[in-house]
């Protein structure tokens, strides 16, 4: 039988190459994306070949009555791995962050893998795995103070897992943290077209280190932390 993921943000620079990591894993993979974008879901059927063990569907994951009726779905205990990876990004230090930028980061950040966290823990299996992405200002005051709501809102998430991780002991469910710092995705490379990309960390590489956080190889980790910061 297979191994089911749900993976919100799917059609994102960072979610098609995840998508595509755990189907050649064998996962049977339930793919987020966002509602009225029809052009996610033709990207990422591209990407994948819309092969037979993924599922697509629009969800608004900062709405948390849609992400409740859309886990109703699955029994308890019988998703094996979940990604949360929606998230947006903006520059400001404090004095330039209005209370508008700061609520826009929160939704963005943290309501999303709050919704989605919420309602995911009662379905996860044992020794389930729930993969959220922070960013490497979330432990880096020096590189946060530039990123004041986004770094704010990203060290929440990192928060969070570690107190999904005392909740979920008991059933060996855990949460992984990845704490990228710039990855190489094309909208990254369009906003920064003098940087050097080479010293940007590789979607794939997060990808890889996902699958393998959800293996039976890394059962043994305990609140697994991957500090993903490439070259910069």
């Amino acid at each position: 039988m297979k191994q089911h993921a749900i993976i919100s943000g799917a059609a994102g620079g960072l979610g098609t190459k995840v998508t595509q990591k755990f189907l050649e894993a064998g996962y049977r993979v339930h793919a987020l994306t966002e509602p009225g974008k029809q052009d996610q879901i033709d990207r990422l059927q591209e990407a994948t070949g819309s092969p037979e063990p993924l599922q697509i569907s629009p969800l608004n994951v900062m709405n948390g009555a849609d992400v409740a009726d859309f886990f109703r779905q699955y029994e308890d205990g019988s998703v094996q791995a979940a990604a949360f990876l929606v998230g947006g990004f903006a520059m400001g230090k404090l004095e330039d962050t209005s209370e508008e930028d700061l609520d826009k980061m929160i939704a963005l950040n943290f309501k999303t893998a709050f919704h989605s966290v919420k309602h995911a823990l009662p379905k996860m299996a044992e020794g389930g795995r729930i993969v959220l992405i922070s960013a490497r200002p979330a432990l880096d005051p020096e590189a946060a103070a530039a990123l004041f709501a986004y770094s704010i809102t990203k060290g929440m998430i990192k928060q969070m897992a570690e107190i999904l991780n005392v909740m979920g002991k008991e059933r060996n469910v855990q949460a992984i943290t990845i704490l990228p710092s710039i990855i190489d995705t094309p909208a990254n490379r369009e906003a920064m077209s003098d940087a050097n990309f080479d010293h940007w960390v590789k979607p794939e590489e997060i990808a890889d280190a996902m699958l393998h956080a959800c293996s039976p190889e890394a059962s043994k980790q305990m609140a697994p932390v991957f500090k993903m910061y490439g070259r910069v």
